[in-house]
């Protein structure tokens, strides 16, 4: 039986531990934790010890032990104090509860619906851009996703009640993330949460009640969770739809945003790669194209993208849990209480698994060459049964951006030097200037398109 814990990584601070380097730089604190003692170290969070872990088999484990020797609800308080008890950050049997729910959300039949959501929104942000100009595209991809996610979960007139104010709110919840401080510590951004949470608390509790008074007038997804049941076969409170609400919102367009943006990036400051994807585009999605799943499916190129980005600039570029019982991982002793930590920085760059990995190489997840055949290699979109539900509309809603903009739009990247801004939400891109021209200046093509089905 092991006995020694894992080493701790140089650097701790008297009382603080590693905390200020894991807020600045927490990439090169892991990497350095794998210099000094391999696959698996330790780090300490003020007063909690960090079991960080590397490698696909821990990785698997890591997953398999969740909602078993791991637990996954209690080490998210930062999420559960911003939205509440739902989704992975639910209890077990509340979560086992709302699954059913969550596998309708993202089922096939409504993925169909988001799709053409999708098309639309992302027609009408490029209607908006003219012929010519220069934007950032992070910023863009920020209000994009925002717009998408709303278009989805609410219908194309969620403008009409998600108004600005709503996504001021918003954004102070996505400020108030922090992994490394205790979420009730009486600090400006933790108020400041509260206080949107509450205002967003307000938004939706009258739109759910004109849903209940008025069943025939619409016909989006709190209409639906207002008649589908739970697994217990109970309707989902009213408290609970705001909650699920919110944290979908999130789900659905902070971790997106950040992604869409470094893949465009990626794509578009290499002529090779963006003549690789322009030729598929040109072949798979001609302008005038109803997207559907079809049409996205033949796209192999882009996902090969798509892969690469989450490779390379994952959104979730971290994942924790709680150690509930003693473990024995690798060698080492892993005492109850502490928690365990998988980071992006070592399993998705390692030389043994991916040549030149600090290249961007779609390539490399072809059927050819099969780099990724490996899942448990990557952690971006979690993995085993906590594998993100929601990780198909992210492809999918990826693909189309980058499909619709590079089909429309010659993009000329500006910025030089790009780097992750990683905060203390999802990681995203700092500032990226692009120059835009418009393929066909006099070309008008509608932004409502007729539903189209998955098949």
């Amino acid at each position: 039986m092991a006995k020694n814990t894992p080493p701790l990584v140089s650097g701790s601070m008297p009382l603080l531990g590693h905390v200020v380097e894991f807020k600045r730089n927490q990439e090169e604190l892991v990497r350095r934790g794998k210099r000094e003692a391999g696959n698996i170290f330790s780090i300490r969070l003020l007063n909690k010890n960090v079991a960080v872990i590397n490698g696909a088999d821990n990785n698997k484990f890591f997953y398999a032990q969740t909602d078993k020797t791991l637990n996954i609800n209690n080490v998210y308080t930062m999420l559960e104090a911003a939205f509440g008890q739902v989704l992975f950050i639910a209890s077990k049997d509340e979560y086992n509860n709302q699954r059913p729910l969550l596998q309708y959300i993202f089922s096939r039949e409504k993925l169909a619906g988001y799709v053409q959501g999708m098309q639309y929104e992302v027609q009408r942000w490029l209607d908006s851009l003219g012929d010519s100009g220069e934007m950032n595209i992070t910023e863009e991809m920020q209000q994009l996703a925002q717009h998408i996610a709303g278009n989805a979960f609410l219908g194309p007139d969620f403008r009409d009640e998600l108004t600005d104010d709503f996504w001021d709110a918003y954004a102070d919840l996505g400020r108030s993330l922090d992994p490394a401080l205790p979420p009730h510590w009486p600090l400006p951004k933790f108020r400041k949460r509260d206080r949107a949470k509450e205002h967003i608390q307000n938004v939706f509790r009258p739109m759910i009640t004109k849903r209940r008074e008025n069943p025939d007038a619409y016909d989006d997804l709190i209409s639906q969770l207002l008649t589908v049941p739970q697994k217990d076969g109970e309707i989902m409170q009213d408290e609970t739809i705001v909650s699920l609400y919110t944290g979908l919102i999130f789900a659905g367009h902070e971790t997106t945003a950040g992604q869409a943006a470094w893949q465009i990036y990626e794509i578009c400051r290499s002529d090779e790669i963006s003549q690789m994807v322009q030729t598929e585009i040109d072949e798979k999605l001609p302008v005038g194209t109803q997207i559907n799943g079809r049409v996205l499916r033949s796209m192999e190129k882009m996902y090969w993208t798509i892969d690469e980005t989450t490779r390379m600039h994952p959104s979730a570029p971290l994942q924790m849990r709680i150690v509930e019982e003693d473990t024995e991982l690798d060698g080492y002793h892993i005492p109850a209480g502490w928690l365990m930590m998988t980071h992006y920085a070592n399993g998705h760059f390692d030389p043994e698994i991916w040549s030149n990995p600090q290249n961007f190489d779609p390539e490399r997840w072809s059927n050819e060459r099969k780099e990724g055949k490996n899942a448990f290699n990557i952690i971006g979109f979690g993995g085993g049964r906590h594998k993100c539900t929601g990780m198909g509309f992210a492809k999918h809603e990826m693909a189309i951006i980058a499909g619709l903009l590079l089909q429309q739009f010659e993009i000329e990247v500006l910025s030089e030097d790009v780097q992750a801004a990683l905060g203390m939400g999802a990681s995203r891109p700092s500032e990226i200037y692009v120059k835009y021209r418009k393929k066909q200046p006099n070309l008008e093509l509608p932004s409502a398109l007729p539903e189209v089905a998955v098949v």
